[in-house]
């Protein structure tokens, strides 16, 4: 047995973002090409070979941080371990690992490249999938109703024909623009993050341009309108989806520095640097934690912010799926698949949406609002925060669901990860205007379509 590195197994720039990874044992495989990176000192992962697998009484989870008011999504599994499962089923535990998407991805695929049997339901980002499966790391689960969940989240988790995950959470990029001050900037999340590959590919389909094609998402296009593409990357501008006397709204410099958080901070104080802010352009979970804010209402307790749904193609599809585990236990596996049942049930989803912000994946949610009879959460409220009310979640629902219906899947590609590095780092090249335009259009295509395929520089992408 020889010792191997955790990095040396992901291969791409997705080593650039595995910092937390330790050292595992293995046997040894065909050499890999090393990266030429410089790491921090790691955490140990932990991991369990098949053999040791039988010891554990817990169906363990590992999923990313609960972001949602009143941690929404931890409540639903300690239900089930209080008494929603059926008799002699395992209890859950809950792991929570980074709440960086990127370090996350990458902590649950060295797990399973080791063959691990540390987890046995994995809750993914709906990009993952398709590493996940082509990989082995994760296996194909049969769905007794399809027709319930809605049509993009479900697509979105077959590859090559199968069914890899069900969703669980369904995301789309929504507008918020606040009713009280109409002349600020716009604030988008372009970070070094995952978030800033969706706003970047955004930016692109939006103003007219087009990145990628194909059924599987994953042909480059960059070049097909070159000065639309351009000038949606280069043009500090956003077109409001809402519609209203402004043509365009200027994106805020700081936006290169933000986040889902702290674009969301900043857009409830109204201001950030000595900028005011009007526009900001987030997940829904962010409307709960805004709405709870007793600042963001008016006396009337009427809210001081509005959502609006694309009006037209060009968003990124976003939100998790639940799936099981290559190497799941397998006295684990029908209990695992109940609990898949129980989260993904009409009453688990209506509350996950309505006290903590996550978006449902039953269509049968949504025409519930839609036809005036949704449910409000049973629990919210209290001296210092205001329920979202039915009408409030109504709007949101509906508004939620167009931005769904609208939105593109990202890349079907098992170095997904690898792209979103080389894309972020092309396009914020030149949104920067660091990168010429001749060059960007050279060098671009070629690297995401090598990064696609799970090859990138050992220094990194480079536009």
């Amino acid at each position: 047995m020889k010792a191997r590195p955790v990095w040396a197994l992901l291969g791409g720039a997705a080593v650039m973002s595995v910092i937390l990874l330790g050292t595992v044992r293995l046997p040894s495989p065909a050499p890999l090409p090393t990266p030429a990176i410089t790491l921090v000192d790691p955490v140990v992962v932990p991991t369990t070979h098949t053999e040791h697998c039988g010891g554990s009484n817990e169906l363990v989870v590992a999923t990313g941080d609960d972001i949602s008011t009143g941690s929404m999504r931890r409540e639903v599994f300690d239900r089930w371990n209080s008494g929603d499962r059926p008799e002699k089923y395992p209890r859950v535990k809950l792991l929570e690992l980074s709440d960086s998407t990127d370090l996350r991805r990458a902590q649950m695929a060295a797990v399973a490249q080791v063959g691990s049997c540390e987890y046995d339901v994995l809750v993914l980002d709906v990009a993952w999938v398709a590493e996940f499966a082509r990989h082995g790391y994760i296996e194909p689960i049969e769905l007794d109703d399809p027709g319930r969940f809605l049509t993009g989240p479900l697509k979105a988790a077959q590859i090559d024909g199968d069914q890899y995950g069900v969703p669980f959470a369904a995301d789309a990029l929504l507008e918020f623009r606040r009713l009280d001050q109409t002349d600020g900037g716009y604030l988008l999340q372009l970070d070094d993050k995952e978030i800033s590959t969706i706003n970047f590919l955004e930016m692109i389909e939006f103003g007219g341009g087009k990145a990628l094609d194909g059924a599987d998402r994953t042909d480059v296009v960059l070049s097909d309108d070159e000065d639309a593409t351009w000038k949606a990357l280069t043009t500090p501008e956003i077109v409001p989806f809402a519609g209203d006397a402004r043509d365009s709204v200027p994106v805020l410099p700081a936006s290169l520095q933000l986040d889902e958080d702290a674009s969301t901070t900043a857009f409830e104080d109204g201001e950030i640097g000595d900028r005011p802010v009007s526009y900001m352009r987030n997940w829904p979970i962010a409307f709960h934690r805004l709405a709870a804010e007793p600042l963001m209402r008016r006396d009337d307790k009427h809210l001081l912010f509005e959502v609006a749904a694309p009006n037209r193609p060009g968003g990124v599809l976003g939100g998790s799926v639940l799936a099981i585990s290559q190497h799941i236990q397998p006295k684990h596996r029908k209990p695992a698949k109940e609990l898949i049942e129980r989260l993904t049930s009409e009453p688990v989803q209506t509350r996950l949406f309505a006290c903590g912000g996550y978006g449902p994946v039953l269509t049968k949610v949504y025409d519930d609002y839609q036809a005036g009879h949704g449910a409000t959460c049973p629990d919210e409220g209290g001296s210092e925060t205001t329920p979202v009310s039915e009408d409030e979640l109504a709007r949101l629902a509906a508004e939620l669901r167009k931005s769904i219906d609208l939105a593109r899947p990202r890349p079907k590609s098992p170095y997904y990860a690898q792209f979103s590095e080389a894309f972020r780092t092309c396009a914020r090249g030149a949104w920067e205007t660091r990168v010429p335009r001749a060059t960007f259009f050279s060098t671009a295509p070629g690297l995401l379509e090598a990064a696609l395929n799970g090859r990138v520089p050992a220094d990194g992408p480079s536009c």
